[in-house]
């Protein structure tokens, strides 16, 4: 007995198979999208690679459009706001968005989002002996099923068929950190099962609130980016407290949270691209053109400058290394500084929503 969905929705390139982006594709896939007739072609910026919706003006193509939904559930969410703190340690909004592990996005909360915002009804499974009846159920009624495997390094699956009691994915074209194999049916731990479609739980109304929460518990409560701004001053507690093994340390941590922080380019994409019909209220124009260009466009680039920056430093002048420190500091506060234009932002939105 064997049944495959013709499963073609590739995933996106800026996440592994986390369950924003598992979940953005299966969406897309039972909601019949089509996209036959978008090509594809190598983008004008990165000639090497196939076009991914980079911002270049190549135009849509498949893994373009499924990355506008990925980047509207993982910002609805709540997930793109986070913020990670100095010592790594996961803050609380982190533990209900994405638990232990910052990247997954797959808490109960976070779960129930999802399909509340997509509008599906859905079952979730733990019980190992009913799994394998409700995979060939919804196989057989056309629906992929999302799963969590035990252990492994990509946690959330997406099931687009069985052979016996083999399962069989799609091969998660463009995700990072793409599983070596298919899980097996004993590796699973959970299933998310798509019900019927029915009236959204969740609107932009609930998402634009999510987001404030995050990020008001970010800036006000934890002040992340003022303890980065401790960190990495010259003076008091900071840098010239040090001997250079420290101040490496430092400023490692600072470019490893850069490259967290690049989920603003998520955040932002959202704003910009407006695939969710709510956002397009012309009130919002003028908000969402900030949000998407001058406010995260922005804090893009400063992380990636100051990714940049540690890779080119030299700690063996202390003079220049006190430089350093404090160009990192100032991007820090204007980094602060822009999450907070943003913050404003939502709420200016949430004030226009009824």
């Amino acid at each position: 007995m064997k049944n495959t969905l013709d499963f073609n929705i590739p995933f996106s390139g800026l996440s592994g198979p986390n369950f924003p982006n598992c979940f953005a594709s299966a969406y897309m896939f039972i909601e019949k999208m089509d996209l036959s007739g978008l090509g594809n072609h190598p983008c004008k910026v990165h000639p090497d690679r196939q076009c991914g919706g980079c911002g270049s003006g190549c135009g849509d193509t498949p893994a373009s459009v499924q990355g506008k939904y990925f980047f509207l559930f993982d910002t609805m969410c709540g997930h793109s706001s986070l913020r990670h703190r100095f010592d790594g340690t996961p803050t609380e909004m982190q533990l209900l968005i994405s638990g232990t592990d910052a990247y997954e996005c797959g808490t109960d909360d976070t779960v129930d989002f999802h399909f509340g915002f997509a509008g599906y009804e859905y079952r979730k499974l733990t019980a190992s002996a009913e799994f394998i009846y409700a995979i060939f159920a919804s196989i057989n009624a056309g629906k992929p099923v999302i799963a969590k495997v035990k252990d492994d390094g990509a946690r959330f699956r997406v099931i687009i068929g069985y052979d016996g009691e083999t399962l069989l994915e799609p091969d998660y074209t463009n995700a990072q950190h793409k599983p070596e194999k298919p899980a097996l049916l004993d590796e699973l731990e959970t299933l998310y099962v798509f019900g019927e479609k029915t009236t959204p739980r969740y609107t932009l109304k609930h998402g634009l609130e999510r987001i404030v929460k995050v990020m008001e518990h970010n800036l006000n409560h934890e002040k992340i980016w003022d303890e980065y701004t401790e960190k990495t001053g010259w003076y008091r507690d900071g840098m010239m407290t040090l001997d250079v093994e420290g101040k490496k340390a430092r400023m490692n941590r600072v470019a490893e949270t850069m490259w967290h922080t690049f989920n603003t380019h998520n955040f932002a994409e959202v704003f910009r691209g407006r695939v969710y019909e709510e956002l397009r209220d012309p009130r919002f124009e003028e908000l969402c053109k900030k949000i998407g260009g001058p406010f995260y466009g922005y804090t893009h680039d400063l992380c990636a400058g100051l990714i940049g920056l540690n890779n080119q430093l030299d700690w063996s002048n202390d003079w220049f290394a006190a430089g350093f420190a404090e160009i990192a500091q100032l991007a820090l506060y204007k980094i602060k500084e822009l999450d907070t234009a943003v913050l404003d932002a939502i709420k200016s939105m949430l004030k226009m929503i009824p």
